[in-house]
């Protein structure tokens, strides 16, 4: 067995902030408004989240997003936000349970965490939360017709009153600013569900211990043997960066990456790294979800990585130029240690369900 101290050491160093309790941050509406600003409780050793000034955390707004997150009354088709984002499967839902085919469409990604995210979309298409939501009034979603979701809010006996008190003085019923403004709620409702309540939390605060097997994994996953914690080595388990990590040889349509974003030809296949948090209940794995299980994620590190021009430094360091290698003791305890990151706290927890 590695040395634990030198391990925690480790991880605490890839930490953006070491703090051992719970903070908070409390923005106020920079309107002179009366909405009541909310209170983001920052979970331990969690870095700063990104909350922009333009749209702050309030009571009424998230109050908003959270009623239109499970309402289909921005669709044609019956759709809401919770059609693609459980919150039972944590926040996510398989593209083959809603139609998609795999392969073909982005993999729905779990929306847990997202305060702490500086880019949306595994490309980074969008800078920021506030405006993600936009697209989805588009024909593969919701299909809306605004002209009918505008009227359909207007009737509602409750929506005008909620709209008027988080917007004030806007109309807000106009086509192409009712949009931002219902991007806007879900944004805040969005950055309130915090998955921090894992084995491994409660781990790293004294409550509990893990198993050898989990302690073991544990140790790969923080060394260079696993190799895992360049990229998912803080308690967000995610660097919000870019990388490509040997998925494919050969790169077109989605599968571009990043690089249909920035046309640069250094971002060729470059996606963004998603957070290993409840990852044994967000199956299918990768941007396009090729994977159906963890143990073929482990696999393709062990075994499968495509060296191409843009992969990543990391996969072709010293030693590693035929995969990591490891045992299957070793891959059987990274995967206990990966089961350690599961919230179920979240699938329940009534402030993020159906109002």
């Amino acid at each position: 067995m590695r040395n634990r101290y030198f391990v925690v050491m480790l991880f605490a160093f890839f930490v953006a902030c070491r703090n051992d309790v719970s903070t908070s941050i409390t923005p106020t509406p920079s309107d002179g408004s009366s909405l009541t600003p909310y209170t983001l409780n920052i979970p331990p050793r969690f870095p700063k989240p990104y909350l922009p000034d333009y749209n702050p955390l309030t009571v009424e707004g998230i109050t908003l997003g959270r009623r239109l997150f499970y309402d289909s009354i921005l669709s044609s088709n019956g759709r809401s936000c919770s059609y693609c984002h459980h919150q039972n499967l944590g926040f996510m839902v398989k593209n083959s349970d809603i139609g998609l085919a795999p392969g073909l469409y982005p993999n729905i990604p779990a929306l847990i965490n997202e305060a702490w995210n500086p880019y949306y979309g595994w490309d980074g298409v969008f800078p920021d939360a506030d405006h993600v939501a936009i697209g989805d009034f588009g024909p593969m979603f919701f299909n809306s017709n605004i002209v009918n979701v505008i009227a359909k809010l207007k009737a509602d006996p409750t929506y005008p009153a909620m709209f008027k008190k988080v917007f004030p003085g806007q109309d807000v019923f106009v086509d192409g600013v009712l949009q931002e403004r219902v991007a806007f709620a879900l944004a805040q409702f969005v950055r309130t569900i915090v998955s921090s309540n894992s084995k491994f939390d409660k781990y790293m605060m004294g409550f509990t211990q893990l198993t050898p097997e989990e302690a073991d994994g544990y140790d790969l996953f923080m060394t260079e043997k696993g190799d895992c914690f360049h990229c998912h080595g803080s308690m967000l388990f995610t660097d919000n960066g870019f990388h490509n990590t040997g998925l494919d040889s050969v790169f077109d349509g989605f599968n571009r990456g990043r690089f249909n974003v920035t046309g640069e030809a250094k971002d060729m296949g470059l996606f963004r790294t998603p957070t290993l948090r409840n990852c044994a209940l967000t199956a299918p794995y990768m941007h396009d979800g090729r994977y159906q299980t963890l143990d073929e994620v482990i696999e393709h590190y062990n075994s499968g990585v495509h060296k191409t021009a843009t992969i990543d430094p990391i996969m072709t360091l010293p030693g590693k130029e035929m995969g990591l290698l490891l045992s299957n003791t070793q891959k059987q305890h990274l995967k206990a240690f990966l089961l350690t990151l599961t919230d179920t706290t979240i699938l329940s927890n009534p402030q993020y369900s159906r109002p």
